[in-house]
């Protein structure tokens, strides 16, 4: 079972706050603040992506479906391998 979807990915290009991240916390995957990564109940949190990285300089609004899925796919790969 994947631990980031495409769901995932289209959060955070989509988030208005500063710099959303994605992570992976206890097997799941979620979308938080840079802030919020400083709270207790991010402790241990695996930082995957933030936004500027995913963009890649295009707009939130040029990632398509298939580009979140395409995403998802290879950085759940890549956390896969990490062990998380």
């Amino acid at each position: 079972m994947s631990v980031i979807r495409a769901e995932h990915v289209e959060e955070l290009v989509k988030r208005t706050d500063p710099s959303p991240l994605l992570v992976v916390l206890e097997g799941r995957a979620r979308v938080v603040s840079r802030d919020q990564l400083e709270e207790p109940e991010h402790k241990g949190a695996l930082v995957v992506a933030d936004r500027d990285e995913i963009l890649g300089g295009r707009g939130a609004e040029e990632v398509t479906r298939a580009d979140a899925e395409a995403l998802a796919r290879r950085l759940d790969s890549a956390v896969g391998e990490l062990g998380g």
